[in-house]
């Protein structure tokens, strides 16, 4: 963003000449190649950019004014050194439907019976629609997450390449306003002008989903689940917030679940069973309280012959993946031997760096195709082992921007 008087007028100058006649007849935008002069991008540009940001509608009414527009709004006004501060929220109780009422719109007052003010204006929406370095319309309105924007009777929605400005039928022809509608991304400062990674189109979004359910829960996703959480990463929510409501929902937890009865009892759940961890889960308990509440168990000591020297035997087998030395078997029968319960040796199995390494490896070897290093690791390891549930563990693999770019490779 700049701020210089001098630098203002120039691009007023050279922007203006480039728009006033293309605006006038309701053409498409500036065409010229490099794009005109306007506000500088606090991050590089990606290649490619951003995707083309169709239009979505307001839906909720939360009028707080959203980060992006804010800084759109300040944007303009410093750069372009004129206008004025107008609407950026409208109350629920107006009628009718608009971007305002979400915190996402903005209206930067000008005036088109003001010369320099409809000079920055029309230099500003040439800015925002002409055609960048990629040979499409809207470069800058892309990066920026704009959904749309209405001018002196005319509009222009950021919706395809094929874009072009149109004439406005609403009973405002914004005369005295330019009005910028933000997609949640740009809301949010999420795309690639604050963040330097393009928005990802919904094809993609859609290709993530349905990675995410492969994985996590052995299927495709249903018809209801993949249109919703693409809607969501459309709206702008964070890939790491789906990844863990996803790994955090009662589908994701009964497989967990599922898993340890077969591992360490050998059988399927119960629907008793079932029902009760998963009330204790939905209650904080975390998947190493779930296995030590299963290899504490009366069950688990009596599969494993019931003695102590048995059952430390299979807990190496089950939980570390390997055989005891016959020193570890006596040094933990000795220590149960002075009074410490099943639960206290079984939590001394499961929160170690040699089993929470070997989960953690798992996790990236299936998610990710490929080992952790050694730091990342440890960091993992310790983040479990001083409370982290496991669920957001794999939630934040799912969500890096790694398994994402695997996730739109074919399997």
């Amino acid at each position: 963003m700049r701020a210089s008087g001098g630098a203002t007028a120039r691009s007023l100058g050279i922007a203006a000449a480039l728009c006033l006649a293309l605006l006038a007849g309701g053409v498409s935008p500036a065409t010229a190649d490099p794009l005109p002069p306007g506000p500088i991008s606090p991050a590089p540009a990606p290649d490619p950019i951003d995707a083309y940001a169709p239009y979505n509608p307001q839906s909720t009414c939360d009028p707080t004014v959203k980060p992006g527009t804010q800084y759109v709004l300040d944007m303009v006004m410093t750069y372009y050194g004129v206008g004025r501060r107008s609407s950026t929220s409208r109350a629920c109780s107006v009628e009718g439907a608009s971007e305002h009422k979400e915190g996402r719109a903005l209206d930067w007052g000008l005036s088109i019976a003001n010369p320099a003010e409809k000079a920055a204006g029309d230099a500003f929406v040439g800015w925002l629609t002409a055609v960048g370095p990629d040979d499409r319309v809207g470069y800058n309105a892309r990066r920026l997450g704009v959904m749309y924007v209405i001018w002196n009777g005319q509009i222009w929605s950021n919706s395809s390449a094929s874009a072009q400005w149109r004439a406005y039928t609403g009973s405002n022809p914004h005369t005295d306003h330019v009005h910028v509608s933000l997609s949640w991304q740009g809301a949010y400062m999420s795309s690639s002008w604050w963040s330097g990674v393009a928005v990802p189109t919904d094809a993609a979004l859609r290709s993530y989903v349905t990675r995410v359910y492969q994985d996590l829960f052995g299927r495709l996703p249903d018809p209801a689940g993949l249109q919703g959480w693409t809607a969501a990463l459309s709206r702008g929510t964070p890939r790491v917030a789906v990844a863990n409501a996803i790994t955090s929902s009662t589908e994701y937890r009964s497989g967990l679940i599922s898993g340890v009865y077969r591992e360490f009892l050998g059988r399927e759940a119960d629907p008793e069973g079932m029902a009760g961890w998963l009330a204790a889960m939905g209650r904080g308990l975390t998947i190493q309280g779930l296995e030590l509440g299963f290899l504490a168990s009366p069950e688990y000591y009596l599969q494993s012959g019931s003695t102590n020297d048995g059952w430390v035997r299979r807990l190496y087998q089950h939980v570390l993946n390997r055989e005891a030395a016959e020193s570890e078997v006596q040094a933990w029968v000795g220590v149960m031997a002075q009074g410490s319960s099943r639960q206290a040796v079984a939590t001394g199995f499961v929160i170690s760096t040699e089993r929470l390494a070997t989960v953690v490896g798992g996790y990236y070897t299936d998610l990710l195709g490929r080992g952790i290093d050694g730091t990342g690791l440890l960091g993992w390891v310790s983040a479990i082992q001083n409370g982290t549930r496991t669920e957001l563990v794999i939630g934040g693999i799912i969500a890096s921007d790694e398994y994402f770019a695997k996730s739109q490779l074919p399997r």
